[in-house]
């Protein structure tokens, strides 16, 4: 697996394959692959502790701010 990002691999894929005939008899289970619904969710994350932030501003205190990511940059 490639990303246009990168000349490096990103990975790979391992897959099999079965070719069963239609009148094969007893049919193969057959899985629902499809897209699972979108669900919301909250996340809450607590910082009880911090060090060597520096000091930025004239009340002697810094606004610090964390950010998080998930699957892309735009889903911050």
């Amino acid at each position: 697996m490639y990303h246009e990002s990168s000349s490096l691999s990103q990975g790979v894929v391992k897959c099999w394959v079965e070719i069963i005939p239609i009148d094969m008899d007893p049919k193969p289970k057959l899985y629902d692959i499809s897209e699972k619904p979108e669900e919301e969710f909250e996340v809450r994350i607590c910082i009880f502790n911090a060090k060597d932030i520096k000091i930025m501003d004239w009340e002697g205190t810094s606004d610090v701010y964390f950010r998080g990511f998930f699957d892309t940059s735009e889903d911050v």
